[in-house]
């Protein structure tokens, strides 16, 4: 097993907000995906309580819940 490792972005300070003129939650681009994901991924009922036993099985139901994410998106267009 390998570990993943990745560097968030930091989150912008009050006075960078005021200088962009914003206030109250403004989204960082690489937080955003990563939280906009584990919502998606939350949908799925199979994902809800972690059965699984090995990696490649839940690595296996974490695709197919993104696949069927792609396939209702792409039936809606």
């Amino acid at each position: 097993m390998s570990k993943i490792r990745f560097e968030l972005s930091a989150k912008p300070s009050k006075e960078k907000k005021q200088a962009q003129g914003k206030s109250g939650f403004v989204p960082v681009k690489a937080r955003w995906v990563i939280e906009r994901s584990n919502a998606w991924m939350e949908r799925c009922k199979s994902l809800v309580k972690n059965f699984e036993r090995t990696l490649d099985h839940v690595t296996a139901k974490l695709n197919l819940c993104f696949v069927r994410l792609m396939l209702k998106r792409l039936a809606l267009a």
